[in-house]
């Protein structure tokens, strides 16, 4: 993984960049000793596994394993390769990065800055052909839709002309088809032929944070099909990950983000003074835009369309926004399909203001329901009640809870102890079904004595590769006592390293050996703190008995299970793995 960087280089990149500092960014940390707890970012949870150790530099979530060092958790967030992930870092805290390692042969990487780079030929292409007169239909619908010279400008629009143009182009500038095809530009036929992906249609540059062109959008000027179409998914480009206009929204001074559909909204917004919009790729948002959001803004105001299918989707987001812990806000127009139309009614005025009286998700849920069901009935009153009620347990803060019991109350005429009751009835249920599937998970999850041993075996490795880390005083008895035969193969390429650093004399610095890793995760589970261990060499040697035993038991087992030995050979390996002790064990050498 440190093909292109020095040891040194990282570690300095990792001293100037603080895990705890920039993980607080996206994760509500607390002092828990001397650690951080949080919820992790990487999957849902309610009671916080997520552990950030300030003195190791590492992180790890015990709920979902994911783990590291900060390079490894920029990565994971912002979907970016090794190299990208220190990039960011570097330019964060102003480090100049060292020239690459010529002889690297990370293909992925490579591949990835080659489509950075036919991206951006690409771009600037389509931008100059919207000016040429084969860009003549696209200039008039960017004229119909009033956009400015500058909006133009500042999004990059441009224009896909008919034909294999731009391959031709890309040939000419010294790309090979392999490369262009693997940057979506072009697709491939079943016989092979290559072609423009994009045909006479308005292009859309899909840039992300670090102004890198990812990918491209294109609307047709006609009646073709499909009316818009994106770049495929590519090693620089995943629709899941990214959102249109963010690269402009994330600088807004505002506190919120507004989640509108389509590339046209954003760029009719922000033409209009709205800089904090952004838009989902084509598809409908995912848990993993619901993260970015969160990184970028504590708000969302979702303005999707008014029509059916944009309340669906409205509804889709909410739960999802309000899972990452966002606070969402729904956005309602009347009379008007979308922003853009809205905005040529009423004035960009009129919807700003709609989006500062946009209402708590909650109102626009009851509002939904209140359609649904008809209150001079008493059993459509009741259900009524009752769905509200079931919204009502999501509701973190009590105060908040009781102001919609209220609501709810006095439009139905349903008493607030009865709402209340529902309530607490709804959240026993909840715990009930909680605790059903924690008793389910370990009933699936108890273990067989075999299992058990294993188990016993795989946490004495990890506590004694940590002691060895941590405790220059039992390192000697380690050295002595134990060889890398006796781990496995997960945590045998890390009791190496700390082996090695300690038969040299050194000091080993778990964010660089874990740094190194081919599985960073389990190297920062082992590493990140200092397991409360307050007799290391104790600790040390239960653990190597315990190690040492279990081996043991797998030789023994071996030798029963080879059918080339003979009886007696069997039992004469049996007899001398129970007579042999390692002389660490036995002296008690530390």
């Amino acid at each position: 993984m440190a093909l292109y960087f020095s040891e040194d280089f990282l570690q300095e990149l990792m001293d100037r960049n603080d895990i705890v500092e920039y993980i607080s960014h996206s994760v509500h940390l607390k002092k828990a000793g001397s650690t951080y707890k949080g919820l992790c970012p990487f999957h849902k949870e309610k009671t916080p596994s997520f552990s950030v150790s300030a003195d190791k530099q590492l992180f790890y979530c015990f709920g979902c394993g994911k783990g590291g060092t900060l390079i490894n958790y920029v990565m994971q967030m912002d979907n970016l390769d090794f190299v990208e992930a220190v990039k960011l870092l570097a330019d964060r805290c102003g480090m100049e990065l060292p020239e690459e390692n010529s002889n690297s042969n990370d293909a992925n990487t490579k591949l990835r800055q080659t489509i950075y780079k036919i991206n951006s030929v690409s771009g600037r292409f389509f931008y100059d052909k919207l000016a040429e007169p084969c860009g003549a239909n696209a200039m008039e619908y960017v004229s119909k839709r009033a956009l400015s010279k500058q909006t133009v400008n500042r999004f990059g629009l441009g224009y896909a002309p008919d034909g294999n143009v731009l391959l031709k182009y890309l040939r000419e500038q010294g790309f090979t088809d392999d490369e262009i095809v693997a940057s979506g530009v072009v697709g491939r036929s079943e016989n092979g032929d290559i072609y423009d992906r994009f045909r006479n249609r308005l292009m859309f540059p899909i840039i992300d944070v670090r102004k890198n062109i990812i990918g491209f959008g294109g609307r047709v000027l006609d009646d073709s099909k499909p009316k818009y179409l994106n770049s495929p998914e590519t090693v620089a480009f995943n629709k899941s990950y990214n959102l249109f206009g963010l690269n402009i929204a994330k600088n807004s001074t505002e506190d919120y983000l507004v989640l509108v559909e389509g590339y046209m909204d954003v760029i009719q917004l922000h033409q209009h003074g709205v800089n904090t919009v952004v838009a989902t790729l084509g598809t409908a948002l995912t848990p993993e835009q619901a993260r970015i959001i969160k990184r970028c803004k504590p708000q969302v105001v979702i303005s999707y369309d008014s029509d059916e299918a944009g309340q669906k989707a409205t509804q889709r987001a909410i739960e999802l926004l309000d899972a990452e812990g966002l606070k969402v806000k729904v956005l309602t127009m009347v009379g008007s399909k979308d922003p853009d139309e809205y905005i040529k009614a009423n004035g960009v005025g009129a919807y700003i203001k709609l989006i500062e009286e946009s209402q708590e998700q909650i109102e626009y849920k009851l509002r939904k329901l209140r359609k649904n069901y008809d209150i001079t009935n008493i059993q459509q009153k009741a259900d009524y009640v009752n769905s509200a009620a079931k919204e009502f347990v999501n509701i973190k803060s009590p105060v908040e809870c009781e102001l919609y019991v209220k609501k709810v109350s006095a439009e139905t005429g349903v008493s607030e102890q009865s709402i209340f009751s529902e309530i607490t009835r709804l959240k026993k249920i909840n715990e009930k079904d909680e605790e059903f599937k924690a008793f389910r998970k370990a009933q699936v999850q108890t273990t067989k004595p075999a299992d058990m041993q294993k188990r016993r075996y795989d946490h004495a490795q990890k506590l004694i590769i940590n002691i060895f880390s941590n405790h220059k005083s039992v390192s000697n008895y380690i050295l002595s006592t134990l060889n890398e035969e006796d781990f496995d193969d997960q945590m045998r390429e890390l009791f190496v390293v700390v082996k090695s650093i300690r038969e040299s004399g050194g000091e080993p610095d778990a964010g660089l050996i874990v740094s190194k890793m081919s599985d960073t995760a389990l190297a920062a589970e082992i590493l990140h703190d200092d397991k409360n261990i307050d007799d290391p060499v104790l600790a040390a040697k239960q653990s190597a008995e315990i190690i040492l035993n279990y081996k043991k038991a797998e030789r023994i087992k071996a030798a029963l299970a080879n059918d080339e030995l003979t009886s007696t050979d069997k039992l004469g390996k049996i007899s001398e793995e129970i007579s042999y002790e390692r002389k660490g064990v036995e002296d008690g050498d530390n």
